[in-house]
């Protein structure tokens, strides 16, 4: 029987639910959580490109129980951009992670991610002219800062990784979104992880890349990703949720299980699907069964 890694306390911080208005989903928020809870998981967190997730979280928490549900804000035209009052009102109700624009992100029309999903250019970038981060994108990280909350790099370009993180790696927490992921974002290389991680931030790496119907990397690139920039700076999640993989939770084991095939210790991965992300969601060690 194959080598399987114990999720018993693992959090997902990056899982795509439905109805969403640009993709087909293969869960709503009900059988997100209650698969999570299921597989004997601590936490899930609901993300939208599309519309804030916390009052949803809140009331899914309240019904499923075993595992704890939040949610987020993406700062996408659907909410007015990088915007301070829908940020501020999103973590006042709850929500844990702010990332930054997405799939109206200028960088998303660089790669034709926004055109092919129909969504209009020039795209919305989070710094000024002249590279510094804008003021609005400066009062959002004092918000998340004051909320002990996270902040997450969406798919804004390179530049605009670097100076979130030069900004806000060492006094607030950075997560960098889907790193080396292909179909959204940069498509960060390692080295690119590593300057990122020395800044203070937080790598995730996804099952998506990875693994399934949208996969543009093997696993074994993963593994070795988290050889070079260290399993104690990288969080592990699933980004998934799309209709044609398998769904988050059962795919969040997929993920890890592959890691350890590719010679990645159990521990570790363990650290990075459990004791990180539900550190930085503010929730206590994870004891495995």
């Amino acid at each position: 029987m194959p080598a399987t890694v114990d999720l018993t306390g693992a959090a997902d911080l990056h899982c795509h639910f439905g109805p969403d208005a640009h993709r087909e989903r293969s869960v709503d928020a009900l059988d997100a959580a209650r698969d999570a809870s299921a597989a004997g998981h601590a936490a899930v967190v609901l993300k939208s490109h599309d519309y804030p997730t916390a009052a949803l979280a809140a009331i899914v928490d309240r019904v499923v129980d075993g595992v704890r549900v939040f949610g987020g804000i993406c700062c996408d035209r659907e909410v007015g951009g990088v915007n301070p009052s829908a940020v501020e009102t999103a973590l006042r109700i709850g929500a844990k992670i702010v990332w930054l624009p997405t799939l109206t992100s200028r960088q998303d029309q660089l790669n034709g991610i926004g055109e092919a999903l129909g969504i209009p250019g020039p795209g919305l970038s989070v710094v000024d002219d002249d590279g510094s981060l804008s003021a609005n994108t400066q009062a959002v990280l004092d918000l998340v800062a004051e909320h002990d909350a996270v902040l997450a790099t969406g798919h804004v370009t390179w530049a605009e990784h670097l100076e979130v993180a030069k900004e806000f790696g060492r006094r607030g927490q950075v997560l960098v979104t889907h790193a080396m992921e292909e179909l959204a974002g940069p498509n960060l290389s390692v080295d690119q992880c590593i300057e990122l991680a020395d800044l203070g931030a937080t790598i995730e790496l996804c099952a998506l890349t990875c693994l399934g119907a949208l996969a543009t990397r093997p696993p074994s690139a993963i593994a070795a990703a988290v050889t070079a920039i260290g399993a104690d700076r990288c969080t592990l999640a699933t980004d998934y949720g799309q209709k044609a993989n398998v769904r988050p939770a059962p795919g969040f084991q997929d993920f890890a299980d592959a890691l350890l095939t590719e010679g990645l210790d159990a521990r570790a991965i363990r650290r990075m699907a459990c004791d990180t992300p539900c550190a930085l969601l503010g929730l206590g060690p994870q004891p495995a069964t």
